[in-house]
């Protein structure tokens, strides 16, 4: 037995497969490095500009910036916008990195995950207008309350930010493909709002008799 052919031979395939591949794994990491600093380019372009444009500000005066912080981001939403985009233009290059690889099953588990993104995107749509909406609402529910004599205005005006806030999310949920879990919140939401309106029901009764008894001395005093 060739000893000398049985150990060579084996390093010699070894080695002509990688010098095969290697142009793969060059053609990858050009494509990949190519790609991050577009991605980052991207997000800084994309971030100064909605600076300019003073998203920063909208998004502070609709509560948006409060939200954030609340869940622990503590970034812009310029800023936050510019890493979700970052983001995803990674990921069409992770695509094409894996493909350069030929690794097509890694890379059609992430092109089935980028075309879900339209569906993720919309959603985040959604919740945007249903939280400018809610704080628009609430705002003008709580001025026409106040303005009216309305010692609950502040509540009226958060029951009715929750409501269209709760709605918005039941929204995205379908727009996310989650059915079961908006149905839950339909059903808690249908209890919140039977509640309130049992409360402000039995508790609106001492309320009716106050204003009608103010407008009926407000008549009797001009007929004096």
């Amino acid at each position: 037995m060739d000893w000398q052919m049985v150990l060579i031979q084996p390093v010699q395939a070894f080695f002509t497969q990688l010098m095969g591949f290697l142009p793969n794994v060059l053609g990858a990491l050009l494509i990949l490095l190519v790609g991050w600093a577009v991605a980052k380019g991207i997000e800084g372009v994309l971030a100064k500009l909605l600076k300019t444009v003073k998203l920063d500000k909208l998004a502070d005066k609709i509560q948006i910036s409060e939200i954030l912080n609340k869940g622990g981001i503590k970034r812009k939403l310029s800023e936050v916008i510019g890493i979700i985009v970052y983001w995803l233009v990674m990921l069409v290059v992770l695509i094409a990195t894996l493909n350069a690889l030929q690794l097509t099953v890694a890379a059609q588990l992430l092109e089935h995950v980028v075309a879900f993104l339209p569906n993720v995107v919309a959603a985040i749509f959604i919740l945007v207008v249903g939280i400018v909406t809610g704080a628009f609402l609430s705002t003008t529910v709580r001025t026409a309350a106040s303005n009216a004599g309305v010692d609950s205005s502040r509540l009226l005006g958060q029951a009715v930010q929750t409501t269209v806030i709760v709605f918005a999310i039941v929204a995205a949920l379908k727009q996310l493909q989650i059915q079961l879990v908006g149905e839950a919140f339909l059903i808690v939401l249908g209890a919140v709002c039977f509640g309130l309106a049992l409360a402000f029901g039995l508790g609106g009764k001492d309320l009716a008799g106050r204003w009608c008894d103010s407008w009926a001395n407000e008549i009797t005093a001009k007929r004096r």
